[in-house]
């Protein structure tokens, strides 16, 4: 077996001229990774702000119409919540409850809250809490004037057009991102940090879609269905108030002046009894104060006499 000899001199140059040229190239290509790392972070980041301001570039701005405009928009295109409140006095509360059906259901509605109270003979009660489609909401109000008198009755409209319409527009713009990053999904090369990434921008923003949609489902069901809260009490003598008549105010005036006397009186005997347990305290004190007083001026009287003899 042939012997290995030691390298010579000119070899050595050469082996350590090697090494110098190796470590060199590896110094140099690792930042060139690094960078290049982080410009594929980079360029996502980028795409994805692209997707973004792509989608809110394409939704069409949607003009609410105003007083003066040239373009008028029709009452239907509003977006209105209509609740109301109404006290309902009936005869016989049994023949309400059969007729109250009948009218809700005629007039497309349903009973969403229902309680009753039956405690109290003949004045027994209850509450509804209907929803009607706003179409039938006034000709609801007026039907409701045949099953009683409507001792009081209060209705406010909320006009939610404007929250309706922005709340559109964010769901188109986060549905056209859901689309370009579901694309993005598919185009895009297979490495592993990079489909994390779109996998938790794209559950990110189907949440928010969810959530929108949530409440776009709240306002479609306020702006269709109007809301009436009925309160029904028995009352099977009551008559309705009518404008009051002279004779009338004559017999209020003086029923209050009457009423005014009989308070004062009622204030007077209540001071009465209420000062009447420190009388049976003070009073003592005050005989033995005036007994001290007289004994006290009757002496000093002598005492004067006394000294001018």
């Amino acid at each position: 077996m042939q012997a290995r000899t030691a390298p010579s001199e000119d070899e050595n140059v050469i082996l350590q001229a090697n090494w110098k040229t190796l470590l060199a190239a590896v110094t140099f290509c690792v930042p060139l990774l690094g960078c290049a790392q982080d410009h594929g972070n980079a360029d996502f980041d980028q795409m994805l702000e692209h997707a973004e301001s792509s989608a809110a570039a394409e939704t069409t701005p949607v003009a609410l119409a105003t007083g003066g405009e040239a373009v008028e928009r029709s009452v239907s295109n509003r977006k209105i919540i209509y609740t109301a409140d109404v006290e309902l006095v009936v005869d016989d509360f049994a023949v309400f409850e059969r007729q109250i059906s009948g009218v809700i259901g005629s007039h497309g509605g349903y009973a969403a809250e229902r309680s009753s109270d039956r405690r109290h003979g003949d004045h027994r009660g209850g509450t509804w809490v209907i929803r009607v489609p706003v179409a039938n909401y006034d000709a609801f109000l007026s039907g409701l004037d045949s099953l009683g008198f409507a001792r009081s009755r209060s209705e406010t409209s909320d006009d939610v057009t404007e929250a309706y319409v922005d709340l559109e527009a964010r769901i188109s713009n986060k549905q056209k991102l859901e689309e370009r990053i579901l694309a993005m999904l598919e185009e895009r090369p297979g490495k592993l940090t990079d489909l994390m990434e779109i996998e938790r921008e794209l559950s990110r923003v189907r949440e928010e879609i969810e959530r929108m949609e949530g409440r776009m489902r709240v306002l479609k069901d306020q702006t269709s269905l109007a809301t009436v809260t009925l309160r029904v009490v028995e009352e099977a003598t009551y008559e309705p108030p009518a404008a009051p008549t002279f004779s009338d105010r004559i017999a209020a005036t003086w029923g209050g002046s009457l009423r005014s006397i009989g308070q004062i009186a009622t204030g007077l005997v209540i001071v009465a009894v209420a000062l009447a347990p420190w009388a049976v305290m003070l009073v003592p004190i005050a005989f033995l104060a005036y007994r001290f007083r007289t004994r006290w001026l009757g002496a000093r009287s002598v005492f004067v006499q006394s000294r001018t003899r």
